[in-house]
């Protein structure tokens, strides 16, 4: 039988600032567990292998889509739903198959490596700045000044989103992922989410209509292009909920990658000088950073028939919520996880989710992590926190507001 918990502490400051000595908690009691009468949520999955399970099953275990969410008439004329709603990352098939393989006919890996000079060339003009900026022992906000804009003007360059609109972006994007985090749907964040996502669906609107005008050489011409083909994949509405979802979560996930990563090496001065020495080591560290701070905490799953996983019987209807970071941790799959050690041989995580959900910026947030630290430390010989860092509040995207450095 499944050990019963509660889920209460998670939203507790206390929890949300270090959340891993409850995910440890969780594993001493099995890598599934029973979620204590009157949560959302029926069971939480925080192994590793169970985790694993669940996200692959996904005939299964559904995301949550319009389907599932047809007995809550609350969400309907909700734009900000609406979005993710109509978006690759909240349906299920054949209606996510449908999105995801055209998705895949133009987000390839021919078209990610082909982006590798731009993101060269865009991280080092940021270093050009930020050597500006951090002139005669200045600080400077690594999180504003790099870390965010890297990935949205590398998104900017792949969608084709205009540079001097990349600011005006930013807050809104934050305003309509709020509503994702637990607890997150206040009726303040639902509100400035459906105004963020009016916004920026006439946005996309006007910049779709454009590139319908003028094509380029761009990934909203190729969607635009495949939209309005015969027997297109995706309906207009379906198109613009997708750019918006992708661009939101290709910037968003990497520039906590970033934050998160330099702190962590900052932390740790042993693993820094060892990756100043040898910058190969590159790849090995960000797999480890993402490992030990995924910015994604969390998933969740909606079991659409009775099953089991790691021998807990699942009833169909319940909701499970699925603890990424806690599977990254999971001590029957890494020795020592709560150690940050880049020379493991385990290094497959669920960082990125699995199965047909898998995130489709997976290999793109890897580029951009990898280039972005390593030309950062080839740059800069030495670099130190100027205050201490922001402490995390969020776990669906869990990184530092700010983070405050000098530079030279």
């Amino acid at each position: 039988m499944a050990a019963e918990v509660s889920l209460a502490s998670l939203h507790t400051d206390e929890v949300r600032r270090d959340p891993y000595p409850f995910y440890a908690e969780l594993h001493r009691r099995g890598p599934v567990c029973k979620v204590e009468p009157g949560d959302r949520y029926s069971y939480v999955v925080h192994g590793y292998d169970a985790a694993a399970h669940v996200l692959r099953d996904s005939a299964t275990f559904k995301v949550m889509d319009q389907t599932l969410l047809g007995a809550k008439p609350t969400w309907e004329g909700n734009q900000a739903h609406a979005v993710f709603m109509n978006s690759v990352f909240f349906t299920n098939a054949p209606r996510h198959t449908r999105m995801r393989r055209m998705f895949n006919q133009t987000f390839t890996p021919r078209r990610i490596a082909a982006l590798e000079p731009a993101v060269e060339r865009l991280t080092a003009e940021l270093l050009d700045r930020l050597a500006e900026q951090a002139a005669g022992g200045a600080k400077v906000d690594f999180m504003s000044e790099f870390a965010f804009p890297l990935p949205a003007n590398v998104l900017g360059e792949l969608l084709g989103v205009p540079e001097a609109d990349r600011a005006w972006y930013r807050p809104r994007a934050l305003a309509l992922g709020a509503i994702l985090e637990l607890g997150g749907a206040t009726p303040d964040n639902v509100a400035a989410a459906n105004t963020a996502a009016g916004e920026i669906t006439a946005y996309f609107g006007e910049l779709a209509a454009r590139r319908r005008r003028d094509p380029r050489d761009d990934l909203i011409t190729a969607l635009v292009q495949a939209t309005d083909a015969d027997g297109a994949p995706m309906s207009e509405e379906e198109l613009l909920a997708n750019l918006i979802v992708v661009f939101n979560a290709g910037f968003v996930t990497t520039t906590h990658l970033l934050g998160n990563g330099l702190t962590l090496l900052l932390e740790c001065p042993e693993a820094l000088a060892r990756l100043r020495a040898d910058a190969s080591l590159t790849p090995r560290y960000v797999e480890e950073i993402l490992r030990y701070e995924v910015p994604t905490h969390f998933s969740v799953r909606w079991a659409a028939a009775d099953s089991e996983v790691a021998g807990v019987p699942i009833p169909a209807g319940c909701w499970v919520l699925v603890l990424l970071a806690a599977a990254n941790r999971d001590p029957t799959r890494f020795a020592h996880p709560d150690v940050f050690d880049p020379d493991r041989t385990e290094t497959a995580t669920l960082s990125f989710g699995g199965g047909a959900h898998y995130c489709l910026g997976a290999a793109l947030a890897r580029l951009e992590g990898q280039r972005g630290l390593a030309m950062l430390l080839d740059r800069f010989a030495d670099i130190r926190l100027a205050a201490p860092p922001g402490t995390p509040r969020q776990l669906m995207l869990r990184g530092h507001e700010q983070l405050w450095l000098t530079l030279s």
